[in-house]
């Protein structure tokens, strides 16, 4: 329907007039001023831009059409009612919640830092080793050598093995590795190894590997989150608690909202939604959630190409290298409660397969998941003389079936997890033995835990293996804990494992059982003793152990453990961290064999142009530059890390890689003539690589004087000092204090006596000295 300027009214419909009213809902208070149509008896239409800004739903009717914009009428909404304040010139609406557009709110926005980018540098990180078994002696050097730049890190590993009369050297790895953090990607070229998918095996290669990689975004929810909602019937505060734990405080309007995002941790999950109106009236929704791990948020998809060649014999030869290996896994939530993968390898001349996994949420029970894989490969003589055992189903060549579910439930009191897969006689796969014998038909496992309170936690394990041509293998254990408070914790383990009879031998049997208890003496020590009773084949002896140790410090320092037995075992071990490296020794005796051993582990780097020793660099790692100030205190996540040495850097080792890693220093602990624009910065470095963290701090001459005129007379006050581009003011006695200021410099004065000096030499080591008084000589200028 179309509209003048002026009246509108078409087939019987009121006439509308264009009015200014102060608009709002009923529970908001004050409201906007809008351009509206009205008719007699109250009759109100609104342009559909003021429906949004009022968040009201737009009716399903048909809109009138006034100078090309559409107005409806509020009343259309059901429940929806008007009343109009002539006086003031206002409208106020009143609404039901479920004519109102839903609030969205995040609980678990994250922000993303910004990647810093990698300096030029180098890292040594060494290992040496020595040990006395008998008579027998033995060491052995182990290196990594890092070599890092903007794009990207060059690593290589390599061990030296002294020992037995036979000297032997191993390269073991070398990789160069390119982080692509906008799109979660990662190229490795060099060594690698390879992903499995959920039911394969990894392979050492050296050749190609493109992945994605989620740990280039510590910051990145990759599981499904979850999601509450409600209605608020007048603006409210919402606290919203996932497992008792306030993880959300929103004001929202009235009506419906949703909030999402909310953080959750594997297993069950309880919601508690509290919306509380301004007297105090509180409603309170629960729901209960289930979250894995291994479940993919919607939409999310993980992936890896492996190509190359496999590494034979790796650990004990440098360069050999065997079949050509291709693998590809792909995986991607396709809603929150479905993950599908897809996986596919293959070994020349070895194996071949490809197969589906699904996992499937079932809402807050747990998880199942499922799997079915194909595959297969030619004989080999290996296998097809392992063929010939008594009662073997394997088969050479050919393919055959991979079939397995599972089930998982974890939750705050009770947790039970069981899978089982089986394997046809012609599957076959990259990674698992040559010989058919040695493959494993079917595996089951099951485990189950309960939280019993003040009686402790109780777990059983049961895993059953049954091999082609081997005897089938079953293992049951029972693990009961007990806390006693601070007295301590007792552990008791039981165990029984049964080896089936086969053509060959005979069933086998052993058990065992471990009684422990520990007691914390405070601080880092702790005492405990343990009761070990065993029979069977390949069980331990019959003995009482008693232990005290003090575990070493996250930072420098040291710790110890010293343990004897009554099977007249002992152990005794020490050791030593220090800034530079870690040092520890040992001494032992089981069984009637006696040995001694001693490590010695440290790293070189070279950054910013300075090398330095520190521990083992198993991460990322900083120069920390504070303008050549010595002995300068750096904080990391506000915990002291190092001091600066005599040309003001510090080392800060094993940082967070990609993650935002707070660095600061204390203003207080530096130099009275010093300024620094900043006092902390977030870094968040490549992966095993360094950056270099800046603080502008700059040393800042000050001193005080007192000026006089040629015949002896203060410098007059408000007079100005003019030195290197900086004013000062001349105050009370021609007394002044000037700033930025080296040796024999020059400085002019303005204002009612023009006249310019010289400043003496500052002193070593006074930072803020008392230049006494100068001499100013009169000039002609006037004027700066």
């Amino acid at each position: 329907m179309g509209c003048a300027a002026g009246p509108c009214s078409a087939r019987g419909d009121p006439d509308l007039t264009e009015s200014v009213l102060e608009v709002t809902l009923k529970s908001d208070g004050v409201g906007d001023t809008m351009v509206v149509l009205r008719g007699p008896g109250g009759i109100l239409y609104l342009e559909d831009a003021d429906f949004a800004k009022l968040r009201l739903r737009l009716p399903s009717t048909a809109p009138y059409d006034y100078e090309g914009h559409h107005y409806y009428a509020p009343t259309a909404l059901k429940g929806c009612t008007i009343s109009i304040d002539e006086v003031h010139q206002r409208a106020i609406i009143s609404a039901p919640s479920w004519a109102l557009d839903t609030t969205r709110l995040s609980a678990a926005e994250r922000r993303h830092t910004s990647v810093t980018p990698a300096a030029p540098g180098a890292f040594f990180n060494y290992q040496l080793s020595a040990q006395q078994i008998e008579r027998t002696s033995s060491g052995g050097i182990y290196g990594e050598l890092g070599l890092f730049a903007g794009p990207g890190v060059i690593t290589n590993t390599q061990v030296a093995r002294d020992g037995g009369g036979v000297d032997r050297y191993i390269r073991l790895d070398t990789t160069f590795t390119r982080d692509f953090p906008d799109q979660l990607e990662t190229l490795n070229v060099g060594d690698s190894i390879s992903d499995p998918g959920s039911w394969g095996y990894a392979e050492h290669f050296a050749g190609v590997r493109f992945s994605r990689n989620f740990a280039l975004r510590p910051d990145l929810l990759t599981t499904p989150l979850l999601t509450t909602s409600g209605s608020a019937t007048v603006p409210s505060t919402v606290d919203v608690f996932v497992n008792n734990q306030l993880v959300a405080s929103n004001q929202v309007p009235s009506g419906p909202f949703i909030i999402d995002k909310l953080p959750a941790v594997t297993g069950t999950d309880n919601v508690e939604v509290v919306v509380r109106d301004a007297t105090g009236r509180e409603e309170v929704v629960s729901q209960t959630f289930y979250s894995s791990s291994t479940l993919l948020a919607p939409n999310l998809s993980q992936y890896s190409l492996d190509f190359g060649s496999v590494r034979d014999d790796y650990g004990l030869a440098s360069d050999r290298y065997g079949s050509l290996l291709g693998e590809a896994s792909y995986r991607r939530g396709i809603n929150s409660i479905l993950t599908l993968e897809a996986h596919g390898e293959y070994q020349a001349g070895e194996a071949h397969a490809a197969g589906l996994n699904a996992v499937v949420g079932l809402g807050h029970v747990g998880i199942v998941n499922f799997t079915i894989a194909n595959g297969g490969g030619p004989a080999t003589p290996a296998v097809a003389a392992s063929t010939t055992t008594i009662g073997s189903d394997a088969s050479p060549g050919g393919s055959g079936w991979l079939e397995g579910v599972g089930l998982e439930h974890r939750g705050p009191r009770f947790s039970f997890v069981a899978n089982s897969s089986r394997a046809s006689s012609g599957f076959a796969q990259v990674g698992e033995p040559i010989d058919a014998a040695m493959r494993i038909r079917q595996r089951s496992l099951v485990q189950s835990g309960v939280a019993m309170g003040r009686f402790g936690s109780l777990s059983v394990a049961y895993v059953a293996q049954s091999y082609h041509s081997s005897p089938t293998q079953q293992t049951l254990g029972v693990t009961h804990t007990l806390s006693f408070g601070r007295v301590g914790a007792l552990n008791l383990t039981l165990s029984r494992t049964r080896t089936a009879a086969d053509a060959a031998s005979t069933a086998q049997v052993s058990t065992s059982a471990y009684l422990v208890f520990v007691h914390s003496l405070g601080g880092r020590r702790t005492v405990s003793v343990t009761q070990v009773e065993a029979s069977g084949s390949g069980a331990p002896d019959d003995e009482l152990m008693g232990s005290f140790a003090e575990s070493a410090p996250a930072g420098t320092g040291s710790g110890y453990r010293v343990s004897a037995s009554t099977a007249g075992n002992y152990d005794a071990d020490l050791r030593e961290q220090a800034a530079f490296g870690d040092f520890e020794v040992e001494a032992a005796r089981n069984q009637g064999v006696s040995g001694q051993s001693a490590l010695v582990t440290g790293a070189v780097t070279w950054l910013d142009g300075a090398f330095a020793t520190t521990r083992s660099v198993n991460g990322s790692f900083a120069m920390v530059d504070v303008g050549g100030i010595a002995d300068v205190p750096v904080y990391v996540e506000n915990q002291l890390i190092a001091h600066t040495d005599s040309s003001g850097k510090a080392l800060l080792y094993n940082l967070r890689p990609y993650e935002p890693n707070h660095i600061s220093i204390e203003p207080a602990e530096l130099p009275l003539d010093t300024t620094i624009a900043a006092t902390s910065t977030v870094m968040a470095p490549p992966f095993r690589s360094g950056v270099v963290a800046m603080f502008p701090v700059e040393r800042v001459r000050g001193a005080t004087l007192r000026l006089v005129t040629a015949d002896g007379k203060p410098v007059p006050t408000g007079s100005v000092v003019h030195l290197h581009g900086n004013e000062f003011p001349v105050v009370e006695d021609g007394m002044v204090y000037v700033t930025g200021y080296a040796a024999d410099q020059s400085a002019r004065v303005t204002g009612a006596a023009a006249c310019q000096f010289r400043l003496p030499s500052p002193p070593d080591q006074d930072p803020l000295p008392d230049l006494g008084t100068i001499r100013c000589a009169a000039s002609a200028a006037s004027t700066p």
